[in-house]
């Protein structure tokens, strides 16, 4: 009996020690090297860790509005930009260098990844094992995966990137099974990562429905009622993401990304993109999931539910590219994606699923099945290697043609790297330089359109008082920005902190009533006299309230599923 006991539990646990092992070995070649070739979107997420990681380190858990980074003029992206999934990052940097960190960050998004797919393909297909792992590492290797966590460190959709199958599950869960919980789990992952991969994923959903519709001929009330359980789920465990959104963006004048269809690739570019298998936003789907898009059809059985999903994959692939009539809908909706490769996690998804069935049918006479199973998650390996080959150069700067970062910046405003975008390499020792620039893309997001409009003088800390200009001194608390300010006469303070609906200002820690300047910031005016003139940000109570349904939906939620293991 003993013997058999270990024998079932070494079965249920080797796959969880394949996924982190092997995400483990993706990353050795980048601990090595200890430093990063950064550029794209590291400087908005870095910045915002590391305003978070502040915070921490004063006993502030929240954070509302950017006092030490974003050129320190209380930029509210933490209050439009989900946060909740960079606090492991935070916590790594409190005991561990700024590289080690990322990297174990970015290694604990490689588990989570895969364990998650393994465990919804299981679910999705009867448990079996062997197919949900190869399905969980062909998506940790996807290129376009890569693309987000190594390449160009795009982490808000990277961190989307690990619930799209939990999305995918939950949905077919409620129409195929009637069980509700998982898509509402599913999509409030997606709420606290990526509003955009939210949006998406809403779209993966109706495709579905409207497959299932196909197949059945006929539209049953059950189905709308189990989705309107999930949709009501949803509302309580996610309120409070959106609640910012109500109060201090809807209808406040605040920059907003612009809608449209940008970096579009047309299908050939497409296909040698992913013939390349480089870790790229082009052709994300990389070699092995196109092989499967062409040839896929012919491997799969027709009359099952792979079919559907070959078709979705299909179709997910089709949107990436120029061949779908984009331009008839610049106008609706569906422009908030900005960039169609966005739908190349949902396309690596559904083909991902196809590729795993058919390599765990896949057999060869006179060679046995765990010798061809542990094959291919060697052959995965080493396509994975392939494609961060050029990463890997970059950050190793083997060439010496890669930057290094060696000064913090002084003088004028200046983000961190210029319109051409080109990479610079950061060491633990050159880390905390970086924050002295702006970030070349999100310094601005979020900001009033006003403010916008007077950057140069805004995010330069200019303040005028009296139409004058001053630099005064100021000094940073958590969510608090501080001027001191020694006036003469009666004096019109136009100071550089950008003004929101729920901005508040205390001077001399007194509460005072306070204007918005035409540059869309803080205006107050005060008499002669010695002043310390907080701003700050007071979250509503709706925030609060909808933060305590949230905690108490996800303590039921906790307490019925430990019911259903006991029983």
């Amino acid at each position: 009996m003993g013997g058999e006991a270990m024998y079932y539990k070494l079965k249920k646990t080797y796959p969880i020690l394949i996924i982190i092992t092997f995400s483990l070995l993706m990353l050795i070649p980048f601990f090595k090297i200890d430093q990063l070739g950064v550029h794209s979107d590291w400087s908005f997420h870095a910045a915002r860790v590391q305003q978070l990681y502040l915070n921490l380190t004063r006993g502030h858990l929240f954070t509302y509005i950017a006092t030490d980074t974003f050129s320190k003029v209380g930029n509210g992206n933490f209050l439009f930009y989900p946060t909740l999934f960079l606090y492991p990052w935070v916590f790594l940097k409190l005991f561990f260098a700024p590289i080690a960190s990322y990297l174990i960050y970015v290694w604990l998004l490689f588990v989570a990844t895969g364990l998650i797919a393994f465990f919804c393909m299981q679910s999705f297909d009867n448990r079996a094992t062997w197919q949900s792992l190869f399905f969980a590492l062909i998506y940790l290797i996807a290129p376009y995966h890569l693309y987000l966590t190594l390449n160009n460190y795009v982490l808000g959709e990277a961190q989307a990137y690990m619930f799209i199958p939990l999305v995918l599950l939950g949905m077919y869960n409620a129409i195929y099974r009637n069980s509700w919980v998982t898509l509402a789990i599913g999509m409030t992952m997606m709420a606290y990562t990526h509003y955009v991969s939210l949006f998406i994923s809403a779209e993966a959903c109706v495709a579905i429905l409207l497959c299932y519709l196909i197949q059945n001929r006929k539209i049953e009330l059950r189905k709308f009622v189990v989705l309107t359980k999930s949709i009501v789920l949803f509302i309580l465990l996610s309120s409070w993401q959106f609640v910012p959104l109500l109060t201090d963006y809807v209808h406040r004048n605040l920059v907003r990304p612009n809608p449209g269809f940008m970096l579009m690739q047309s299908v050939g570019d497409f296909f040698v993109s992913a013939i390349s298998n480089e870790a790229l936003n082009r052709g994300g789907i990389g070699l092995i999931l196109l092989f499967t898009l062409v040839f896929g059809w012919s491997l799969i059985n027709k009359n099952s539910k792979y079919m559907w999903v070959y078709l979705l994959g299909v179709l997910f692939t089709w949107m990436i590219t120029t061949a779908f009539p984009w331009q008839y809908f610049a106008k609706t909706p569906l422009a908030i994606i900005q960039f169609p490769y966005r739908y190349t996690g949902y396309a690596i998804v559904f083909l991902a699923i196809i590729l795993s069935k058919i390599l765990f049918t896949l057999q060869f006479d006179k060679v046995n099945k765990s010798v061809i199973n542990l094959g291919i998650v060697l052959i995965m390996l080493v396509l994975y290697t392939g494609s961060i080959y050029s990463i890997i150069a970059r950050n190793a700067n083997s060439t010496g043609t890669v930057p290094l970062l060696t000064s913090q910046r002084t003088g004028k405003y200046k983000t961190f790297r210029d319109a051409r975008d080109l990479p610079i390499i950061i060491n633990d020792s050159s880390y905390n330089k970086q924050f002295s620039y702006g970030a070349l893309y999100g310094e601005t997001d979020y900001m009033p359109k006003k403010a916008l409009a007077n950057e140069n003088s805004v995010l330069n800390r200019v303040s005028y008082i009296n139409g004058h200009k001053e630099l005064l001194r100021q000094y940073s608390k958590a969510n608090e920005i501080h001027y001191l300010v020694n006036t003469k006469r009666q004096s019109s303070i136009n100071l550089p902190a950008l003004q929101y609906h729920n901005t508040r200002v205390y001077v001399n820690n007194r509460l005072v009533d306070a204007q918005t300047s035409d540059r869309g910031t803080v205006l107050t005016n005060l008499p002669k006299g010695k002043y310390d003139i907080e701003v700050t940000y007071k979250p509503s109570m709706m925030i609060i309230v909808a933060r305590v349904i949230a905690a108490m939906s996800w303590i039921y939620i906790v307490f019925l599923w430990r019911i259903k293991l006991y029983n």
